[in-house]
């Protein structure tokens, strides 16, 4: 369940939060303009460990600041989520360019985070050594936009084992 959690706090935390300075990356796949506005909102949902049966609700708020090109990511995860209870809301920060939201960097709980979302709303990345070091890694698939935002989480613990994880919202 911990596991899970962690997975679905990356994904988000990667739609619209960044520790470091606008990435110049090359653009991401696709062939439209990044536009915040059709991703910001609140979603609320579940999510759910395919392994365990773990699940718990989640509400995720995305604001965007158009004059700075940031967006913040508000994660309210319920239930026992990562295996700490009820854990309170968390905050991230992410940048934006014309191509996409990019969330590249460290953060103490969800560990090295790149993390991208492209102008069509496909969520692709990757977060290593989440919750100091205790998940070594978890990679993600999913779509945001048309009022929804799902994810798929592969999860891979220390002894390498994996768990796939969950997360479905709408506006």
């Amino acid at each position: 369940m911990f596991k899970k959690l962690f997975l679905i706090i990356s994904i988000l935390l990667f739609v619209l939060s960044a520790c470091a300075p606008k990435s110049t990356a090359a653009p991401a796949s696709g062939s439209g303009t990044f536009e915040v506005n059709k991703f910001t909102g609140t979603y609320a949902g579940t999510w759910e460990n395919q392994q365990t049966g773990a699940s718990g609700p989640v509400t995720i708020t995305i604001v965007a600041d158009e004059a700075t090109r940031t967006a913040t990511i508000t994660l309210d995860f319920g239930g026992n989520f990562l295996g700490l209870g009820d854990p309170p809301a968390a905050s991230v920060t992410a940048t934006y360019d014309d191509h996409a939201a990019y969330v590249k960097g460290n953060n103490v709980f969800l560990g090295e985070m790149d993390i991208t979302i492209d102008a069509e709303g496909n969520i692709s990345g990757l977060v290593k050594n989440l919750g100091g070091g205790a998940i070594p890694s978890v990679t993600y698939t999913g779509k945001i936009g048309n009022g929804r935002m799902d994810a798929d989480y592969l999860v891979t613990f220390k002894d390498g084992s994996t768990a796939t994880a969950l997360l479905r919202t709408a506006k």
